[in-house]
C-alpha cells in the first residue's frame, strides 16, 4: 500500500515540477521577446490624434531600427530625451538626419520645403514657441504629434537621439474595433 501511495505523490510533483519548469520557460520567453523583439504602448494622451487615440493598445517592433534605419513618416514609441525615468511618447518622425527644419506660419519646412502631411485631416496649428529652426546632426531626428496643438514634442525637447527610439509602432491591438496595422506616411 505504501508503495502505491508513494508513487501517487511522486508522479503528481514529477507533474507539478514539469509544469513549473513549462511556465518558467515561457515566461522567461515572453520577457526576452519583450526586451529585444516586441512590446506593447498604451497611447495616454491627444497628441498624435487622428491616428492613434488614448487608450489604444498597440505593437511596436523593437527589431525594426536594427537593420533599417528610420523614415520621415515612421510612428515610433521613444524614450524622452533627458528624463530620468525615461518616460515614453509615442510621436512621428519627420525630421532626418541633417535636415534643416523651420517652423513659421504654422507649418513645418523642411530643407525648405513645406511638410505636407496627408495623414492630418483637419488644419492643426504648429506651434513655434521654443524651436523655430534646428539643424539636425548626424544622429538626430525631429519627432512632432500629429495634433501639434496639444503635443509635447521635439518643438519644445529638442531633437531625440536614434538610440532614444525604442521601436516602430506596427498594429493597434486594443480595442478589437480598432485593431489593424498603424499606415505609414509616404512624403515625396
Amino acid at each position: 500500500m505504501d508503495q502505491i501511495g508513494g508513487s501517487k505523490w511522486g508522479n503528481s510533483l514529477t507533474v507539478v515540477f514539469s509544469l513549473a519548469k513549462w511556465i518558467v520557460l515561457f515566461l522567461v520567453a515572453l520577457l526576452l521577446i519583450h526586451l529585444f523583439v516586441a512590446t506593447i504602448f498604451m497611447v495616454d494622451g491627444p497628441s498624435m490624434e487622428p491616428t492613434l487615440y488614448t487608450k489604444q493598445i498597440m505593437l511596436v517592433n523593437r527589431l525594426a531600427y536594427l537593420t533599417n534605419t528610420p523614415k520621415r513618416g515612421d510612428v515610433v514609441v521613444m524614450r524622452f530625451p533627458g528624463d530620468p525615468v525615461k518616460s515614453r511618447y509615442v510621436k512621428r518622425i519627420v525630421g532626418m538626419p541633417n535636415d534643416d527644419i523651420a517652423i513659421h506660419d504654422g507649418a513645418i519646412y523642411i530643407n525648405n520645403k513645406a511638410l505636407i502631411e496627408p495623414y492630418i485631416p483637419f488644419e492643426t496649428y504648429t506651434d513655434t514657441s521654443n524651436i523655430t529652426s534646428a539643424h539636425l546632426k548626424a544622429n538626430e531626428y525631429f519627432l512632432v504629434g500629429d495634433h501639434r496643438e496639444v503635443s509635447s514634442d521635439s518643438r519644445i525637447w529638442g531633437p531625440a537621439r536614434k538610440e532614444d527610439l525604442i521601436g516602430r509602432t506596427t498594429f493597434i491591438l486594443f480595442p478589437f474595433g480598432e485593431a489593424g496595422y498603424i499606415p505609414h506616411a509616404y512624403y515625396k
